[in-house]
């Protein structure tokens, strides 16, 4: 894996031992982020699904007056994001209990159960099917990228917790050109072919069981082992992880700062009560400022208007002028401007650029994309279906940039914006002892917020129109100046150093923005060090330490800078 995700535009890799970038560490970023495509899928056929004449007919869609039409399609889309929040809740209690891997299988499974009861022609049981379905995508939506943080190397761990998100763009893009395919089926009466919806559903089963095969061979993560008193196995893990030995100087660097925070939490706070966890989130300032920070981002990442785009954009596209027989074709192209810039932004922006640059750039390219699009739909006076009618000034923009066009710039805009950041963020700043229960309330806050937003995406679209688009550009704006304010840069930060990170006010932050070298290493592992750096970047051993705090299997070799 030399030279694979972005560790040829990473700095920090190039001074990395080569042997972390292996095929074992390949292997477990494409086995875990298979569940992307759990998202994607789910998410991206359904819009199109909704407009067959097959599907109408065999789910009575075709019957209802148009209030009850909005009214169905509206829970047929939302049921995934209702079982996506319940998801995202189960996964801290068995990401702590069974541990990240098995609960990455458990959740894997569940998904394989909704998507088969998704392919039987019966309302309740599609209800149903989402449900169960959703819970599985809820939950691996949460410990996908917990699990590829705390197995990433340092200095490529943007861009491998983002190859979750870049597989939710491929499986998107790739749903919407399933859609298109299926929207050519031919045969004799195809309102009764229920063979053309189910193919577009069916999908779904090819990466869930590629998932829940591959997750067999993939080890426990380390931290996940140490923080529940298996430093040998954790400590073994990592090793074969890194294939690295244990007394080499980038494993004792890595097992010690994940074992000291380990042993500082474990001190100050006893116990793994879920409620002395919820009160470590609440009361302890640095935790809550942390916690407050991922809400927020997840929050503008829905406020930005995806969700109604990526379940309805054929009718939204046929909305601003672009013909029905072609709306499912655009809707391709659409995906794959997302999943092309999602490419660029994991093998170049995060690991190089960062985070916090490509989120505020993007959110404004995506604001202003749809404040055009808002207007356009005031002013043009388009006849949905077949172009438009537009007069004045106003007529010459719109003929200089069609509005079709805004929409692949949101989507650029999106793709190395609010796509990906907020899952890395959120991966990358709790520490261990919180990290499952603050991921799981983002993203059940994450799903909770999609539900509603897909729930009334089609009766709003009906009733307010362009005001739909001009709600999501003011909250998109509000988003871009929320990051430049409050979210600080984590790229070449260790998840430990966000301890420090975390002591300054949350209003702030833009005073602390960008990191130090001194501020890339937890303070407590760094003030046991000096900075004599050997041709691997990383420190020479020069002496074992003590024993290690009570609580912990194996006494912790120590190494120190000189």
């Amino acid at each position: 894996m030399a030279g694979g995700v972005s560790i040829w535009v990473a700095p920090e890799a190039k001074t990395d031992p080569k042997e972390i970038f292996n095929r074992r560490l390949l292997f477990l970023v494409l086995a875990v982020s298979w569940a992307g495509c759990f998202y994607g899928l789910d998410t991206g056929n359904i819009g199109g699904i909704l407009t067959l004449e097959s599907f109408q007919h065999a789910f009575g869609l075709d019957v209802l007056s148009q209030d009850a039409l909005d009214n169905r399609k509206g829970n047929i889309a939302a049921m995934l994001a209702a079982g996506g929040s319940l998801g995202a809740l189960l996964a801290a209690p068995a990401s702590d209990f069974l541990g990240r891997r098995y609960s990455v299988l458990l959740f894997g499974i569940i998904f394989l159960i909704g998507a088969v009861l998704q392919m039987i022609a019966n309302l309740g049981v599609l209800y149903a099917g989402r449900f169960i379905g959703g819970i599985g995508v809820g939950a691996t939506s949460m410990l996908t990228p917990q699990f590829l943080a705390e197995n990433s190397p340092r200095s490529v761990r943007g861009s491998l917790t983002a190859m979750y998100n870049l597989f939710i763009l491929f499986s998107l893009s790739l749903a919407f050109w399933i859609n298109y395919a299926v929207s050519k089926w031919n045969g004799p009466n195809l309102k009764f072919d229920n063979g053309q919806w189910r193919v577009a559903l069916g999908i779904q089963l090819i990466p869930g069981t590629f998932m829940v095969l591959s997750i067999l061979f993939v080890p426990e993560t380390p931290g996940f082992l140490i923080a529940h008193g298996k430093s040998d196995k954790g400590l073994e893990n990592l090793c074969k992880l890194r294939q690295l030995p244990a007394d080499h100087p980038y494993i004792e660097v890595e097992f010690n700062e994940t074992l000291a925070q380990v042993n500082h939490e474990q001190e100050a706070r006893q116990g793994h009560s879920y409620l002395v966890v919820m009160k470590d989130i609440f009361t302890v300032k640095s935790n809550f400022r942390r916690f407050f920070l991922a809400v927020m981002l997840f929050l503008f990442h829905k406020f930005t208007g995806t969700d109604s785009l990526n379940y309805y954009a054929p009718e939204i596209f046929q909305l601003i002028g672009v013909a029905a027989t072609d709306s499912l074709l655009t809707t391709g192209i659409y995906g794959v401007v997302k999943f092309v810039t999602t490419i660029f932004y994991v093998a170049v922006l995060v690991d190089r650029v960062g985070r916090r640059l490509p989120l505020i750039v993007g959110g404004i390219m995506q604001a202003t994309s749809m404040l055009y699009l808002a207007l356009y739909l005031r002013f043009g006076n388009p006849t949905p279906g077949s172009g438009t009618e537009v007069g004045g000034i106003f007529g010459v923009i719109l003929q200089v940039l069609p509005c079709r066009d805004l929409i692949y710039i949101y989507a650029f805009g999106w793709s190395f914006g609010w796509s990906v950041a907020p899952y890395v963020a959120a991966a990358e700043i709790f520490p261990a002892r919180i990290r499952s229960v603050s991921m799981a309330f983002c993203f059940f806050i994450n799903w909770i917020v999609d539900y509603a937003i897909t729930r009334a995406t089609p009766s709003m679209i009906t009733h307010m129109g362009w005001g739909v688009f001009l709600l999501y550009a003011v909250l998109t704006y509000i988003g871009a100046a929320f990051t430049w304010c409050c979210m600080p840069e984590f790229k070449g930060r260790s998840i430990e150093s966000m301890d420090d990170l975390f002591k300054h006010s949350i209003w702030g932050m833009w005073r602390h923005a960008y990191p130090t070298e001194d501020e890339k290493v937890l303070r407590e592992v760094a003030d046991h060090m000096g900075h004599k750096e050997d041709d691997f970047g990383v420190v020479e051993q020069v002496e074992d330490a003590n024993q290690a705090a009570s609580g912990i299997e194996e006494p912790a070799r120590q190494v120190k800078l000189s």
